[in-house]
C-alpha cells in the first residue's frame, strides 16, 4: 500500500461511506443535481487541509489539476462553502471512528496542552465580527503576547492521535479548560502528562478523583516538589501543536463565523488522524505528512 494522497483519499472515503452510506433514490426534485455528494466534500476538505490550501478560492482550482482524476466535477466556491459548514457533525462521527482504531488512543498516557488560535487581528474585525461573542482576549506565554480569539484544547495520545479537543476563549483559564475535557473521558488508571500552567491542587485533585495521575514539570516556585523526569514526553505534545500548525497551517484558518471556524478545525483534526492511521498501516512515521502534500 501506498501513502499518498490519492490512497490516503480514497480510504477517507470508504470510511464515510461505510459510516453515511447514500439515501435511496429519490423523486427528482427541481433545481440542478448535485455534482457531488457529501462524502466526496469530506474527502476534498481533507485534501485541502493536508495540500495546505486554507483558502477556497485557491484550493478549488488547484483540486481540479491535482484531483480531477478523483472528482471530475468540482462545486462553485459558495456551494462548496456552504455544503461543508453542514458537514460538521459527520466529520465529527468520522474522526471519531478513525481515531478510534489507533493504538494512540487506547494508549494509557495522555497529553493535555492547550495553543492560542486567533481569530482577528484589528478593533474593526473584534466589535464587528460573527465570532466576537465566543473569542476573548488571552495571553499566550510562548509568544509573549496578547491576542484575539480562542483557545483549541488538545487531548492526545503518544502517537498524535487526537482523542478529543475542545474550542474555548481565549480568556479561559486552562485548568478550567483542561478539566472540562477530561471529565467527558474514561480516565481510570490513566497518566495524564501536561505543563506547569496545568498546575493547582484543585486541578490535580479533581483528576485523581476521577481515577487519573497527573504529571507535570515543577513551578518555579515548587523547589522542594520533585521533579518527574519527563522532559524528553513532554516535548511530544509540543511536536503535535507544531504539525497542526506548521503543516495544517492552525492559525491560518481565515474562518469569519462559529460554525466555520469549528468545521475547519475539525477538518484539520481529521486530516490529522487519517494520515496517522495510514502511516501506522504501512510501517510510517505517524505524524509524517510530507507525502500527502503534493
Amino acid at each position: 500500500m501506498r501513502a499518498d494522497l490519492d490512497t490516503l483519499l480514497i480510504a477517507v472515503y470508504c470510511a464515510a461511506c461505510s459510516l453515511f452510506p447514500a439515501p435511496p433514490a429519490e423523486t427528482p426534485k427541481r433545481g440542478r443535481p448535485r455534482k457531488i455528494t457529501d462524502n466526496e466534500l469530506i474527502c476534498l476538505m481533507v485534501a485541502q487541509m493536508l495540500l495546505g490550501i486554507p483558502s477556497e478560492r485557491q484550493f478549488l482550482p488547484i483540486a481540479g489539476w491535482r484531483l480531477g482524476h478523483l472528482f471530475p466535477a468540482l462545486p462553485a466556491r459558495t456551494t462548496y462553502n456552504d455544503r461543508c459548514r453542514q458537514l460538521a457533525p459527520q466529520l465529527v462521527v468520522l474522526w471519531r471512528a478513525i481515531a478510534g482504531e489507533l493504538p494512540g488512543f487506547h494508549d494509557s498516557l495522555l497529553l493535555l496542552d492547550t495553543t492560542p488560535l486567533p481569530c482577528g487581528q484589528s478593533t474593526v474585525t473584534v466589535n464587528r465580527s460573527e465570532l466576537a461573542p465566543y473569542c476573548g482576549f488571552g495571553y499566550s506565554p510562548a509568544h509573549s503576547r496578547w491576542f484575539w480569539g480562542m483557545r483549541l484544547v488538545l487531548l492526545c495520545g503518544p502517537d498524535g492521535t487526537i482523542i478529543d479537543f475542545d474550542l474555548v476563549p481565549a480568556d479561559t483559564p486552562e485548568r478550567e479548560a483542561g478539566l472540562a475535557l477530561l471529565e467527558r473521558q474514561p480516565l481510570t488508571g490513566q497518566l495524564v502528562l501536561c505543563d506547569k500552567g496545568f498546575a493547582g491542587r484543585d486541578f490535580e485533585q479533581t483528576v485523581h478523583e476521577l481515577g487519573a495521575l497527573v504529571l507535570r514539570p515543577s513551578r518555579a516556585d515548587e523547589p522542594q516538589r520533585p521533579e518527574p523526569p519527563i522532559g524528553f514526553i513532554r516535548q511530544r505534545i509540543e511536536s503535535i501543536v507544531h504539525t497542526l500548525k506548521d503543516q495544517l497551517l492552525l492559525e491560518r484558518h481565515l474562518a469569519k463565523t462559529p460554525a466555520g471556524l469549528y468545521t475547519r478545525i475539525t477538518a484539520r483534526v481529521l486530516a490529522l488522524c487519517a494520515a496517522i492511521h495510514l502511516n501506522w498501516q504501512t510501517g510510517r512515521p505517524p505524524r509524517e505528512l510530507v507525502g500527502y502534500r503534493h
